[in-house]
């Protein structure tokens, strides 16, 4: 378990030891910090104010982008509320659990898209997890060998480490910590009969399913040519700083693989840059776009032979037109099938749809059986869930 005091002196230590002030100037939260965001937290209890944020008032928007939830879908979403409130009884036990609906939802969509990309994805890299409820759902699935999360912000990244205990376990690796090999711990002394040494235990390598960065140790991603099939981003791209931008689109980059993706759910406030400055720099970078949408602006969905389309793509199940909640894009590099299609500059624009597969089944695939729940729905049938596990 991370402590906000224990965040700190690891973050210490870093700023002592890196070369020049200006590497860690590029993670600052200025956004953050300009709108009150308790960026810096003294206890673990603080964190009870940020258990639902950044996601206020979107449940009906997302429940009508998905087009409602498949059994499956509902089934899942329901497990996983009643996960978040057995994470806060467990870790908030001074607070009366919330449901917190939007940001789970949020976190829901973004999982069924990463499914989309890659029915059988084994590693995803998320740069910017939020509250980190993606886990609650990603701790499901078969497939995950390497779930690796990226966070400047020390409020959200205690509770994502916590998130990530509740979901993952002795499988979290969590890299805010000084680990006992570290060059500064060298001690000595001198063997004493009444003295016991309780004997180490070994356990398996590579049992890491789920790896947390701050913002000081991401260089290992690239240093140990660490690859991923999907790599993501929560609501941050035009938040952050010209320099940071910079630094972590080409991180994603580098750690994307050839054939992989890289999906974004929502590109953040506009608050140091526009949409069409972002597309220049992801050009530049050397990422192909194969979808870029804007929210709230419907895509619209035309019945044509029996089968719905949108540019002449199949949208199975779909019942269209498609609003998203936030804007949506997915992006290719070099090595890709689709990528010399694409890299275009006449492709860079703030509504662009290919006509591919791909985007079918990342954004538009609604399997049949669907149905628009209400919150109090959601709430119901948590609490009938939890009243099954004697709760």
């Amino acid at each position: 378990m991370l402590d906000p005091e224990t965040y700190r002196s690891s973050e210490r230590l870093a700023k002592s030891l890196i070369p020049s002030w200006r590497i860690s100037q590029i993670h600052n939260l200025d956004l953050f910090e300009r709108v009150g965001f308790p960026v810096r937290i003294q206890s673990v209890r603080e964190l009870s104010q940020i258990i639902d944020t950044m996601q206020e008032n979107r449940f009906d928007r997302y429940m009508a982008e998905l087009d409602g939830l498949s059994e499956s879908e509902f089934a899942m979403f329901v497990d996983a509320c009643a996960d978040v409130i057995l994470f806060q009884a467990a870790f908030l036990p001074h607070k009366r659990p919330i449901l917190p609906i939007s940001t789970m939802i949020s976190a829901l969509a973004i999982y069924l898209k990463l499914q989309g990309a890659k029915a059988n994805f084994q590693s995803v890299l998320e740069l910017g997890p939020g509250c980190g409820y993606v886990s609650f759902f990603l701790k499901r699935h078969a497939a995950l060998t390497n779930y690796s999360q990226v966070e400047a912000c020390e409020s959200f990244y205690i509770l994502q480490n916590l998130v990530n205990l509740d979901c993952f376990g002795a499988r979290q690796d969590e890299r805010a910590h000084l680990h006992e090999d570290i060059g500064a711990l060298d001690y000595f002394t001198n063997i004493n009969v009444n003295f016991e040494r309780s004997p180490g235990v070994a356990m398996t390598d590579g049992r890491h399913t789920c790896t947390h960065y701050p913002w000081w140790r991401i260089g290992e991603i690239v240093s140990k040519n660490i690859a991923f099939d999907l790599v993501t981003s929560n609501a941050n791209l035009l938040e952050f700083s010209s320099d940071a931008l910079g630094d972590y689109l080409a991180l994603m980059h580098r750690a994307l693989k050839p054939d992989g993706a890289f999906l974004v759910q929502c590109t953040g406030f506009e608050a140091n840059g526009t949409v069409k400055s972002l597309l220049e720099r992801i050009e530049g970078t050397g990422f192909a776009p194969l979808m870029f949408v804007r929210e709230r602006v419907p895509v619209t969905v035309n019945a044509q032979a029996g089968e719905l389309t949108t540019k002449g793509l199949l949208i199975d199940g779909a019942r269209g037109p498609v609003t998203f909640t936030t804007n949506n894009a997915l992006f290719v590099k070099a090595g890709h099938p689709l990528f010399e299609k694409y890299y275009n500059g006449r492709n860079f624009h703030d509504h662009f749809i290919a006509d591919e597969p791909l985007v079918a089944s990342t954004f538009f695939s609604r399997p049949v059986g669907r149905r628009r729940y209400a919150i109090g729905e959601i709430v119901e049938a948590t609490e009938k869930l939890l009243r099954t596990r004697g709760l």
